[in-house]
């Protein structure tokens, strides 16, 4: 990254790809080198940042062994201690990405856009599983009522809304008293304080909790995704170089997830594998996971020769339901799942490369042949 003062970027579009960005690259150099504002313009301005497609790949396969296990209820102690030591760190890392990714579409005035966006492929995936999640005796109101909390690993999608929601309404509060980002912080500390809250009163248990009301978008997501919206406005308006310096970071992610590891094996030397598991300790998990995003920020990657932001969607999409027709064929191994769950998603993903061209000319020819069909109008 050396000489990347001198760099400045030209401004790019943005291709708001839902829940696992795809950003065009930049022709004039290979990674995000910085990003900042053109002054008297208010325009970001980036380079590409390759790593965080790497980070988004890394992310999806972790989903995948993380359910690989939890499907199989594999629940030994290394893989006890690697879930609630690394992979339960998955979702907020997600969160945090997507923060970051939903400041410069909010910058651009595209955040409804993108709302619908994310609203289509919701519903698009919760009706592709519906034959798993919706029993045929399944009241509509039950049914209408998961579907708002999302079914199975959808609950993510569901919870990224209602998170984005709770964000853009805080900002809004910031905008109209003048008070910037403040609304947004002070609400992400509270949401944070009340999940480590639930968390300790599922684990004790004081009271027993449905899933809904312990993960969800408000008390998981928000959080992290406030702090990806945070990390994106400091670098826009500081640059990537104000960030602390790589080699910095990533000794401090070490350090915290062998923290987090040696936590994950108090609580099962303690409890055993009980789930849920003994909460996480705030000023572990937190930082953790930031650092980790931030780490990706700053390391200079290749850019990678196919379309990771596309496989990365692929897996997180497609992995449950290649699990459950493993399942359903009796194979019950955790690593044949991840194997699995990762390249049948990928080659799926590669298929719906070549034909898109196909299906988009066969798109454009029918809806030709429709319109050239119409009756004409008397004038």
């Amino acid at each position: 990254m050396a000489g990347m003062g001198a760099y400045r970027p030209t401004p790019v579009k943005w291709e708001e790809r839902i829940l696992l960005p795809k950003w065009k690259r930049s022709r004039s150099h290979s990674v995000w080198g910085h990003v900042g504002r053109q002054l008297g313009q208010g325009v970001i301005m980036l380079a590409r940042f390759y790593s965080v497609d790497y980070l988004k790949l890394f992310l999806a396969i972790g989903v995948v062994f993380g359910h690989s296990i939890l499907i199989n209820n594999h629940l030994v102690g290394w893989s006890f201690v690697t879930g609630i030591g690394l992979l339960r760190s998955m979702v907020p890392a997600f969160s945090i990405l997507s923060g970051f990714l939903l400041f410069f579409i909010h910058q651009r005035g595209k955040t409804n856009k993108w709302l619908s966006g994310l609203v289509f492929l919701y519903v698009f995936w919760t009706v592709f599983y519906a034959p798993m999640w919706m029993r045929g005796d399944m009241p509509w109101s039950e049914a209408l009522w998961n579907m708002f909390w999302g079914p199975m690993h959808l609950w993510y999608v569901a919870g990224l809304l209602h998170a984005a929601l709770i964000l853009l309404a805080l900002l809004w509060v910031g905008e109209r008293t003048g008070s910037g980002v403040k609304p947004l912080i002070v609400g992400a500390v509270l949401a944070g304080i009340l999940e480590i809250t639930l968390a300790v009163m599922t684990f004790a248990p004081i009271w027993q909790l449905s899933t809904e009301v312990v993960r969800n978008g408000l008390t998981v997501i928000f959080p992290f995704a406030a702090i990806g919206y945070l990390i994106a406005k400091f670098v826009a308006e500081r640059g990537i170089e104000a960030l602390p310096r790589t080699s910095v970071v990533w000794t401090l992610v070490f350090v915290l997830f062998t923290l987090r590891l040696f936590e994950a094996s108090i609580s099962f030397f303690m409890y055993g594998p009980k789930l849920p598991a003994i909460p996480e300790l705030p000023l572990l998990s937190y930082p953790a996971v930031a650092l980790l995003f931030i780490g990706f920020l700053r390391l200079d990657l290749p850019k990678p020769a196919v379309d990771l932001s596309l496989w990365s969607s692929s897996i997180y999409f497609l992995h449950i339901f290649l699990i459950q027709v493993m399942r359903h064929f009796g194979i019950d191994n955790i690593w044949i799942y991840l194997l699995v769950g990762v390249v049948g998603s990928v080659l799926v993903a590669e298929v719906f490369v070549l034909l898109r061209p196909v299906l988009m000319r066969y798109w454009k020819t029918a809806v030709a042949t429709r319109t050239s069909k119409a009756p004409m109008q008397e004038p």
